[in-house]
């Protein structure tokens, strides 16, 4: 099995993890309705504004080559608000979720034969898990704007220009999506965000990967409510499998 699909069913394989390990239930219990919270208003947002201000955008008039137009822009319109709506609730989450993520993946972790780090639950500890996600989010976001505005002319190019440019598009999303969640058993290294992005950047199959496979889950009824959540199992556990063994080798 290639690293990216071992990326992409990751996040479903962490669903067995916490079924042999029950302790792990108690992470999930609190992060379940804030979830569903964080979903609901992102959705009714989206629903409500996004959308309709979207579909405003699209070109208008009755004329077949406006009518033509609108069927060729309106799903890569369609496709990058997704995009960005997925974007927007996994930034969201994971800094609202981050004081319950973190003692997550390190109770994976120890239990699946890494390193043990028991660091007491503190208000200031939380606080500081917060305010570091956000951080190390706001650098990656900047990384890939500057990614995206790169890629974005490639939609000159005739035919293949937009497919390519939303092929990419994804990929860079599944990249951005995956680094948030090797964030945690890197940061317990006390490695800076250049570091960090290059440990992961050397396993990037596996980080698109598991990028995909979190966006996979999220639209999955019931389970998606996990996905941040689970997200972090399955971030450790390739952690553990693959990459800390190479960091220990150095």
């Amino acid at each position: 099995m290639s690293l990216f699909v071992k990326g992409i069913v990751s996040p479903f394989r962490a669903l067995r993890i916490v079924r042999e390990h029950p302790g792990l239930k108690r992470f999930f219990v609190v992060p379940f309705f804030i979830n569903m919270l964080i979903i609901v208003g992102v959705c009714y947002v989206s629903a409500a504004h996004l959308f309709p201000w979207v579909q405003g955008l699209l070109p208008q008039g009755d004329a077949w080559y406006w009518t033509a137009l609108r069927y060729v822009v309106a799903p890569l319109f369609f496709v990058l608000l997704g995009l960005a709506i997925m974007l927007f609730y996994s930034i969201l989450g994971n800094i609202i979720m981050a004081p319950f993520n973190d003692p997550l993946s390190a109770k994976v972790e120890r239990l699946l034969g890494g390193d043990s780090f028991d660091e007491p639950i503190t208000v200031r500890g939380v606080v500081a898990d917060m305010l570091r996600i956000a951080k190390s989010v706001a650098a990656m976001l900047a990384l890939y704007l500057v990614y995206i505005i790169a890629i974005m002319f490639l939609n000159i190019i005739p035919l293949i220009g937009s497919p390519l440019y939303s092929l990419l598009s994804i990929l860079g999303m599944g990249f951005f999506l995956g680094f948030q969640f090797f964030d945690f058993p890197l940061d317990r290294r006390k490695l800076g965000f250049r570091k960090k992005l290059g440990v992961v950047w050397g396993h990037k199959a596996m980080t698109i990967g598991l990028g995909l496979g979190f966006f996979a889950l999220s639209l999955v009824p019931v389970f998606g409510f996990l996905g941040l959540n689970l997200g972090t199992v399955a971030a450790t556990a390739l952690f553990v499998e693959h990459i800390r063994p190479e960091m220990n080798a150095r």
